[in-house]
């Protein structure tokens, strides 16, 4: 165990001492260049309280993580860094999907509402001409609830794959009522797959002026489709295969 007082630290003569040098060092000022910055002090008070009620045993010091163990874990420290939060299980949903991984982190994005939708950039305080969404003319803002559900186009992306969207629902529960909607086991595939060829019809409009419409969009979905089902699961590709012919 080190001694490491964060005010100490600059005054101290040796940086790096066991506990139990510390602990027997009298008086314990001595482990110190004087004077102390009078935070410095306060906390040498504190420091000498907490060894007050230390009782010291015949064992050795040893090094362990603060979950009572000498080996290092990833997950531990993750666990412990995270806390006790528990995230939805769009996330996991995501990640062990069979799409590329440009599409993995594009999806993680959207999930943590880091997209650069026009809204994002407004919140960045960057200037533009118009925060609203080039999709439609509604004059609403491009924010990534309404650009990837409640926007007429996305709409339109959706019903095509037979996928009603609840303008009453949160996004996670949109997300559920997809995956209840789909029914399939690739459903998470989907759902990322036409959330990135809906990105990509905006930024064709934004970046080469070039109009969104449906029977593209179709096409481009199908395209990615057919490219996923190289990765996907053997047991998968009929299924995908037959699902995508079912799409009128």
């Amino acid at each position: 165990m080190l001694i490491n007082i964060q005010s100490c630290y600059p005054f101290q003569e040796k940086r790096q001492i066991t506990f139990s040098q510390g602990y027997f060092q009298t008086p314990l000022h001595g482990l110190f260049h004087l004077p102390l910055s009078p935070q410095a002090h306060a906390q040498l008070l504190l420091l000498q309280g907490d060894l007050n009620e230390v009782v010291l045993n015949a064992s050795s010091d040893t090094w362990s993580y603060i979950w009572n163990s000498e080996v290092f874990s990833v997950k531990r420290a993750y666990r412990h860094l995270s806390g006790h939060c528990h995230p939805h299980p769009a996330f996991k949903w995501t990640w062990k999907s069979s799409c590329q991984r440009k599409h993995k982190v594009f999806f993680w994005l959207i999930l943590k509402d880091r997209v650069s939708t026009r809204d994002l950039l407004k919140r960045k305080n960057m200037v533009l001409e118009d925060y609203n969404c080039i999709l439609c003319n509604t004059s609403t803002a491009e924010t990534l609830t309404h650009l990837f559900l409640h926007c007429p186009f996305a709409t339109q992306c959706w019903a095509w794959l037979n996928v009603q969207v609840d303008h009453d629902l949160e996004p996670f529960q949109t997300l559920q009522s997809f995956r209840n909607q789909l029914a399939v086991p690739f459903f998470m595939e989907i759902i990322i797959l036409m959330c990135w060829v809906i990105w990509k019809a905006r930024n064709n409009l934004v970046f080469r002026q070039v109009n969104p419409l449906l029977v593209n969009t179709k096409e481009d979905f199908r395209k990615e489709v057919g490219l996923l089902m190289l990765r996907a699961k053997q047991s998968y590709s009929p299924r995908i295969d037959q699902w995508i012919a079912n799409l009128a």
